[in-house]
């Protein structure tokens, strides 16, 4: 294989294998066989003069050298992708949009803005996954993250997307058992990432009160915070989208109408220095729009 595309067919197939972590579930996106896999393979490794993968018996894991290709390639596929959206007859943007949401939003409010734009691009299909955890950018295989919170990644280009309110929340029974306690008293159900044993509340003078607590109830998972604090078990601090229906029923009562946790952003996160194919572009400005008009 001596052409560049044959070398990005290469490349293609790595990421693919990384992605998969099989040889044989690469084959099989790739609509080949596994020997016809590990020939490319091979052959990619023969032409750079490394090794990329080690294989077992299970799967297959990259080497220091496979990571630091993963990169790379990634990159040379994309800015590829974007010359072919650039100068292709066919303007209909198409093809797959791999991305990282976070749990709560992802699976609620999030997907309805990537629901709207596969509407709006029949063509475009997407890889939705969803998880809280700080993630390896590169090592993903992504081409966005949405995330909630700081991005802890200093390579990647952020935007942030929306700030969410957060309040103090409690059924009417919960409130009405513990009237005359101070909030500090109360039973605080905690989001480990966000609270954790300290409770911190602004008023609107922006004057901050904050205190320890011994947490009823501490959890990574906001539906288990969420679950306890419907059950009446305490307290808890959750973003207002979140427990919006909630509210305007009279299941659940604003705790402290006066004072409100921090906002938190929603970040989206993207590599950075490279061209990106217009349908990220598209998804990412699409998202952004989204968010500026439902979340808050």
């Amino acid at each position: 294989m001596n052409t560049r595309f044959d070398r990005l067919f290469l490349l293609e197939t790595f990421v693919r294998i990384a992605e998969r972590q099989s040889l044989s579930a690469a084959a099989r996106d790739l609509g080949t066989s596994q020997p016809s896999v590990s020939r490319r393979l091979a052959a990619l490794e023969n032409r750079l003069g490394v090794v990329l993968v080690r294989r077992t018996t299970h799967d297959v894991t990259l080497t220091p050298d496979g990571l630091a290709l993963l990169s790379d390639a990634r990159r040379m596929i994309g800015e590829w992708e974007a010359i072919e959206d650039r100068h292709g007859e066919d303007e209909e943007l198409k093809g797959t949009i791999r991305v990282i949401a976070p749990v709560a939003l992802g699976q609620n409010l999030l997907v309805r803005a990537a629901i709207q734009f596969m509407k709006d691009h029949p063509k475009v299909t997407i890889d939705w996954r969803l998880r809280d955890d700080a993630i390896r950018f590169a090592e993903e295989g992504c081409d966005c993250w949405l995330k909630v919170g700081p991005v802890p990644d200093e390579t990647l280009v952020v935007r942030e997307l929306a700030r969410v309110e957060r309040l103090v929340v409690g059924t009417p029974d919960c409130l009405a058992q513990h009237a005359g306690s101070d909030l500090h008293a109360m039973p605080w159900l905690t989001l480990g990432p966000f609270e954790g044993n300290r409770i911190e509340l602004f008023n609107e003078a922006q004057e901050l009160q904050a205190f320890s607590v011994t947490p009823k109830l501490a959890s990574d998972n906001i539906f288990a915070i969420y679950e306890a604090a419907m059950q009446g078990v305490g307290v808890a601090i959750m973003p207002r989208w979140f427990v919006a229906s909630d509210l305007e029923i009279g299941n659940l009562v604003d705790a402290a109408p006066d004072l409100r946790a921090a906002r938190l952003p929603v970040n989206l996160a993207l590599v950075s220095g490279t061209k990106r194919p217009a349908r990220v572009e598209e998804f990412c400005k699409s998202v952004q729009d989204w968010c500026s008009d439902h979340l808050h």
